[in-house]
């Protein structure tokens, strides 16, 4: 449902009030924010996505377009967008957002900075600790009433205590889960494209391992690498082929980084145990969101929908960012996370990540 939320001046003298639009809902304390200083219509449905013919019916009188959920915002709703002026992004770059077509309209697109890796780290910690203990598979147990024995031999999970974890990408997110892990008593190995310091090693007890190594060793395999073109499909047939029949795979990185039908013929055949997955290799309604259906039958492993950063206090703070970037635009400042800073003559920003 599409709803429109005014808080009109009544002063014929008030400050203009800009025309905002936003795709789904939002944590209601920027919600109230963004009410307070424009004219707000909201799309706020939780149990369905918005479809693109709403987007482009929605758009045309808004200034302000707060992009968020991966709803595209391609050059049909740009050029549909006729007073567009900011599209405010909750997103570090907004890959769902065409910057090169906004930034030709002289359009100014805003995101947030990366401050995702804690609650990324945290939900990764959950999720393996969920997918050993297979603790969506025990509830489904107890719920439908198939739970008959106490000591039972019909749901063995696996403890983590005394096992090897390899961690794929030591970026922030997976020094946090390193950190996490040190308690369980469990060895960390870790692969990364430039080794850390011995004293950063020491720091987190892990140990550097060639990726195929890292692979052969450890009985959880945890992927928290970037998404670029040296990642994507890392995960493949033969690299799986490497792990241990009781070995489990966690994938909260991007979903590309594993070869979906490779896992699932691994899951199948009994060449590894299980797997934890946050993301998948379909990232998009358009493309058909989710994982592929055959993994939706196995047993063996956990499936999460991408909400890794879903943390109310995590998506309150995302949201609060973006409105503090649209109040920086209204008083004709430089927001703080601009994603076309040539607009300001400054260079273009630069990624390396697919998305």
């Amino acid at each position: 449902m599409i709803e429109e939320r005014r808080r009109r001046a009544g002063d014929q003298g008030a400050p203009h009030r800009p025309a905002i639009f936003i795709p789904q809902p939002i944590p209601e304390t920027a919600l109230a924010r963004l009410e307070e200083i424009g004219d707000v219509t909201l799309f706020s449905s939780l149990d369905r996505r918005i479809t693109p013919e709403e987007v482009l019916e929605s758009v045309p009188d808004k200034e302000i377009l707060f992009a968020l959920g991966s709803i595209p915002y391609d050059d049909a709703v740009i050029d549909a967008a006729t007073r567009l002026q900011l599209i405010a992004a909750m997103h570090p770059a907004a890959p769902f957002v065409d910057v090169a077509a906004a930034t030709r309209r002289k359009i100014l697109v805003t995101g947030i900075p990366n401050t995702l890796a804690d609650t990324t780290a945290e939900f990764t910690f959950v999720l393996l600790l969920s997918t050993a203990w297979l603790v969506p598979q025990a509830d489904r147990m107890l719920r439908e009433g198939r739970w008959c024995q106490n000591q039972s031999m019909a749901l063995l999970t696996t403890r983590l205590a005394g096992k090897t974890v390899g961690i794929v990408g030591m970026g922030r997110v997976g020094v946090g889960v390193a950190k996490r892990l040190q308690g369980m008593e469990m060895r960390i190995l870790y692969n990364k494209r430039s080794r850390l310091s011995a004293e950063e090693e020491a720091a987190l007890g892990a140990e550097f391992r060639e990726l195929d190594d890292l692979f052969r060793e450890s009985d959880f395999v945890v992927l928290t690498p970037l998404l670029t073109a040296e990642t994507k499909g890392m995960v493949d047939a033969r690299r799986l082929s490497l792990m241990k029949p009781a070995a489990i795979l966690v994938n909260t990185s991007r979903g590309p980084v594993v070869d979906e039908a490779a896992l699932e013929a691994a899951l199948r055949e009994g060449g590894i145990a299980g797997a934890g997955l946050d993301v998948f290799e379909a990232e998009s309604r358009e493309s058909g969101f989710g994982p592929r259906a055959g993994l939706l039958e196995l047993p063996n492993v956990v499936l999460t929908p991408h909400y890794g950063s879903a943390a109310r206090e995590t998506r309150e703070e995302m949201a609060n960012r973006v409105v503090d970037n649209i109040e920086l635009f209204l008083t004709g400042e430089r927001p703080l996370d601009v994603l076309n800073p040539e607009l300001y003559d400054e260079p273009s920003r630069r990624d390396e990540r697919i998305g």
